[in-house]
């Protein structure tokens, strides 16, 4: 049943048809998440309107806790170890060691993602402790 409709679409066009469909879906998932932020953020600014004219008072807005920027990174390099370790294994098994060193990219991106991350961790807490520090000896001195 396919083949009758994809019969005639050889795997050069498919080659070529990958990419810009990716880049398409890409730009157009860019292109919504930008219109679904701008219509949420429409939505907050009537609902506010709404509550003065009624003179209702404001809800506080939800605090947002940031993650830190090591677990992002720490993320990533967990992906692209993982990705590095499987090209490294699947093409040194199917082509040879010559051919598994490309592998290695990856691989090594992803643990300077992890060494990077793990540094950021560091200083991410030491400054955390930083501020406590400061906010104890703050609140000792007022009294």
């Amino acid at each position: 049943m396919l083949n009758h409709f994809f019969g005639h679409i050889g795997p050069e066009t498919v080659a070529i048809a990958i990419p810009i469909f990716s880049v398409i879906g890409g730009v157009a998932i860019a292109i919504t998440a930008i219109i679904m932020g701008g219509k949420k953020k429409e939505l907050e600014h009537r609902e506010r309107l709404q509550a003065i004219e009624k003179g209702v008072p404001l809800p506080e807005e939800p605090r947002k806790e940031k993650r830190p920027v090591y677990s992002a990174r720490r993320a990533g390099g967990l992906v692209m170890f993982g990705i590095g370790a499987a090209l490294t294994i699947g093409m040194w098994v199917a082509g040879g060691a010559i051919a598994g060193v490309w592998g290695f990219v990856p691989l090594f991106i992803g643990i300077g993602l992890l060494i990077a991350a793990r540094l950021d961790k560091q200083e991410y807490e030491a400054a955390v402790r930083d501020e406590k520090q400061e906010r104890s000896q703050g609140s000792s001195f007022s009294g």
